[in-house]
């Protein structure tokens, strides 16, 4: 199955924005009048005919038939908030295989030892759209960025379970050991780790402090191996 993303959704079609008309008209080859699935990454799936006025131009999609997708438990259970990397290919790859594993929304939080304060949302969402495709899903996990460790912690409901990777001495539970509870939230530090004060501030939020096995893991690591054992337990995957 070849999916494609339109953001441009009306009553009796859609419209391929220019990446999109571009990858399907000059890349995969395809004609007017050739049968294609489109998502608009908000649980539908529309069935219908392409049309193609000018190749240099967006084209529409005239629907046949709309499918809604409810969101699983463990796509929309999992909330990661992680410090970005000196290297921005890092963060990149890691969105397309936790987005690939079912990734419920990402944050990009600021914290006293981070190494970047941003990166380029327009390139995260594009990664993001391809990652969705590629996976067959239908749901597009929110992308945040510029946050502070502190207003992130001010987010998250006092109702739900938190957590807290680190890499200090202390008392901490391997993660995954424990049932999950959804929604799930997890915090992923910057390769200088989180200071003593933020790990100090998130134990005063009552998170609960974990470890991500034996091995010290790069902070794209950590991030796709919550992300991998999340997905394990919450689908029921053993």
């Amino acid at each position: 199955m070849q999916l494609f993303y339109a953001s441009e959704i009306y009553e009796t079609y859609v419209v391929l924005s220019e990446d999109e008309s571009r990858h399907c008209i000059k890349v995969l080859r395809k004609s007017s009048g050739d049968n294609v699935e489109v998502i608009d990454g908000k649980g539908h799936l529309f069935e219908g005919v392409l049309e193609i006025e000018n190749k240099n131009k967006p084209a529409k999609v005239y629907i046949r038939s709309k499918k809604f997708y409810e969101e699983k438990t463990f796509k929309s259970g999992f909330h990661l908030a992680i410090a970005p990397t000196k290297n921005a290919d890092r963060m990149e790859w890691l969105l397309e295989k936790a987005i690939e594993m079912g990734l419920g929304s990402i944050t990009f939080i600021n914290c006293e030892h981070n190494e970047r304060s941003n990166l380029r949302k327009d390139r995260l969402e594009k990664i993001a759209i391809s990652a969705l495709k590629q996976s067959l899903q239908h749901w597009l996990p929110p992308i945040t960025m510029g946050i502070s460790f502190k207003e992130y912690l001010e987010k998250i409901p006092a109702t739900t379970k938190a957590y807290i990777a680190h890499c200090q001495e202390g008392n901490k539970i391997e993660f995954g050991s424990e049932p999950i509870i959804n929604p799930c939230y997890m915090l992923i530090g910057p390769e200088g780790d989180f200071s003593t004060a933020e790990i100090s501030l998130a134990m005063d939020k009552d998170l609960e402090a974990v470890s991500l096995g034996k091995s010290r893991l790069r902070t794209e690591t950590a991030g796709v191996y919550a992300c991998g054992v999340y997905r394990q337990l919450a689908s029921g995957e053993q």
